[in-house]
């Protein structure tokens, strides 16, 4: 139990040590991202249950993008 906690603990000091990192060169987390993408990945969702529904799973793996969250839109510039 106390190294889960100790675990907890380092994990919150390197996010805020990182955060005072990006900022001094410059950076600042995009916090409106995960807004902004859940709307676009539901109906991408959406989409692709209507397309399995129709298509069955081949179906899926050839019109569904998986890949709905761009990891490097996480971190933009000032």
């Amino acid at each position: 139990m106390f190294s889960l906690l100790r675990l907890a603990i380092w994990i919150a000091g390197i996010i805020t040590v990182a955060t005072f990192v990006l900022g001094y060169f410059g950076y600042e987390p995009n916090l409106d991202y995960w807004n902004a993408q859940k709307e676009h990945c539901a109906a991408m969702l959406s989409d692709c249950r209507g397309t399995f529904v129709r298509k069955g799973a081949d179906g899926v793996v050839e019109r569904c993008q998986w890949d709905c969250v761009d990891p490097g839109l996480l971190i933009r510039k000032r």
